[in-house]
């Protein structure tokens, strides 16, 4: 009995193990008969790659749209063309647009000399020069300019600039831009002006806020002249003694004398109600405004200095007036 037990025993060992080898050898064989499945699978994975990664097996499109990424990138950065990898002029055009913003930017001539690509490079010169030259007036640089439109541009500039001291309008008629012309003769128009206290000559300039500007800044200039040819040669003690003075002149000087006599006049008595004497009223809104914040910081510092709370009073603000008795106790 035990005898027939075993064999049975062993005939079950015999046909696991047989099934054990049979199945291995099915394994393997359909493994051996599905190579394009595997390359497939190892296909997707090395297109997984990050970008820029050179596969040879990419195609000519994923190629020039790896490179443009590459060279968008750059444009944003500000670096990085050697990310470039496929297409060689496209990296040569991403290092010479970087030069040559970098150039402009920084006025560095060094920076253009590395640019391949001629007409960027003269343009990059071109531009330095004219920014250069903006800044310093000159001529000779201007005169260096490749770029004739750009180069007439950059001597009318300078030739407006001029404006301002220009002895005629001959010297902004040679400016071709009209825009730029005409802002030189505004220019002349006001220096002319004003050196010559001609408010007739202001009524020549076309910018309204200059022509005003001019037009108040001779009639000022005008009414200190006066002044100064009727004021009392004495010089006054007091704003009081001047107040009492600016009767003996007239018109506009009077006025004027009687203003800045009760603008000082505000501060050293302490008292705002000088300020409302003033025909200006810009001048009178001034005087309330810095005389009554000089009054305020005066006995500001006489109450905490002298620790008298009582000086606190005589604060204008109430907030000052608040801090005054805080720390005057």
């Amino acid at each position: 009995m035990r005898q027939q037990k075993g064999k049975i025993l062993s005939w079950i060992i015999f046909i696991f193990l047989l099934l054990i080898v049979f199945g291995a050898l099915i394994f393997y064989q359909k493994i051996s008969e599905a190579p394009e499945a595997t390359e497939v699978i190892q296909e997707e994975a090395e297109r997984k790659l990050p970008k820029g990664f050179a596969i040879p097996e990419l195609s000519e499109e994923e190629k020039e749209n790896l490179d443009n990424d590459a060279f968008g990138k750059a444009m944003q950065s500000g670096e990085g063309c050697e990310e470039i990898k496929y297409d060689e002029e496209l990296k040569q055009a991403c290092s010479d647009t970087l030069l040559y913003n970098s150039g402009i930017q920084k006025n560095d001539e060094r920076l253009c000399e590395k640019i391949k690509d001629s007409d960027l490079k003269n343009k990059c010169f071109d531009y330095i020069y004219s920014n250069i030259a903006a800044k310093t007036f000159d001529e000779d640089l201007c005169n260096k300019i490749k770029h004739l439109e750009l180069k007439q541009n950059c001597l009318d500039r300078i030739q407006a600039s001029f404006g301002r001291t220009a002895k005629s309008t001959e010297t902004c008629e040679v400016v071709e831009d009209e825009n730029l012309k005409q802002n030189c003769l505004d220019d002349f128009y006001f220096s002319h002006s004003i050196e010559n206290l001609s408010p007739e000559s202001c009524e020549n300039i076309v910018d309204i806020e200059l022509k005003e500007r001019c037009t108040k800044t001779v009639a000022k200039n005008i009414e200190v002249i006066e002044i100064s040819k009727t004021q009392v040669v004495r010089e006054y003690q007091t704003s009081e003694e001047k107040l009492a003075g600016c009767d003996q002149l007239s018109g506009v000087s009077a006025d004027i004398c009687k203003n800045e006599a009760n603008y000082n006049l505000a501060l050293e008595k302490k008292d705002l109600s000088y300020c409302n004497a003033i025909t200006d009223t810009d001048k009178q809104n001034q005087c309330i405004r810095v005389q009554g914040a000089n009054i305020n910081n005066y006995y500001l510092r006489q109450a905490t200095s002298k620790k008298d709370p009582s000086l606190c009073s005589k604060v204008l603000d109430e907030g000052l007036r608040t801090i005054c008795l805080t720390y005057a106790q």
